[in-house]
């Protein structure tokens, strides 16, 4: 009985010294060991802004990168916007915007009317589409290419939020409904392509009514704003509030 107890301890001493230096073969792993903050850069205070700039800055490049299921935003692709005069309609589509991850922020607005937050952000964009005027004068319609640079441009986004625990005790933000208004701060640039007769009397309206050119590049960037907060809606409900905010 004792020899058969010595047998099975040494085949078992040796079957555990196989396995130890089958190396690539088996893997173990701390189940104890913490899980990494799902954000490259530390929290910051509400009202901390130089803090809030830096961690912004990496933020827009995680929205490209797809993190946490966010929609990338630069180059962001917008189908269409349209700006309506009695006399004339521009409907500019295939719109492609690009400059969006260095937008800049520039205020932060805390305890606003009705319990809401805002931010102010800053950024200078290229767009480029295609552009189709109609007028009352014509039956047929103007097309062309238009390229267009916004420098500057202000984006003014006001939202309501509340806040939400979950099982774990961890807390989210819950963002809720956003108003983005748009401030150019300098008329937008742009020119036409190709240089026929339809760019040229586009040209010239967009010159005499630049109203209409400062609509169109305002609506540009709500379009392009509202997605950014949809990003940022997607990662508030996703990330608790500790990886991001110092409360």
């Amino acid at each position: 009985m004792l020899r058969n107890c010595i047998r099975f301890l040494l085949l078992s001493l040796g079957l555990f010294y196989k396995i130890k230096s089958c190396n690539g073969q088996f893997s173990f792993k701390n189940i104890y060991e913490p899980t990494p903050t799902p954000l490259p850069f530390p929290p910051c205070r509400a009202d901390d802004v130089p803090c809030l700039r830096r961690g912004l800055r990496t933020f827009f490049f995680l929205m490209d990168t797809g993190h946490m299921g966010m929609q990338p935003i630069d180059p962001a692709q917008i189908n269409s916007v349209v700006v309506s005069r009695p006399e004339v309609t521009v409907l500019l589509r295939k719109i492609n915007v690009t400059g969006a991850r260095w937008t800049k922020l520039g205020q932060r607005r805390l305890q606003l009317t009705s319990g809401k937050s805002g931010v102010i952000f800053l950024s200078d964009l290229h767009v480029t589409g295609e552009l189709t005027m109609s007028m009352a004068e014509s039956s047929d319609p103007l097309v062309a290419y238009l390229t267009m640079d916004m420098q500057n441009v202000e984006s003014n986004i006001t939202y309501t939020w509340m806040g939400q625990r979950s099982y774990t005790n961890d807390d989210y933000i819950i963002i809720g409904p956003e108003r983005v208004a748009v401030r150019n701060t300098r008329l937008p640039t742009f020119f036409l392509q190709p240089g026929n007769e339809d760019a040229r009397k586009i040209e010239q309206v967009l010159q005499a009514k630049q109203s209409i050119l400062d609509h169109m590049s305002n609506e540009v960037v709500v379009a392009l704003m509202h997605a950014v907060v949809d990003n940022f809606r997607l990662f508030a409900s996703r990330v608790p509030v500790k990886n991001y905010y110092i409360i």
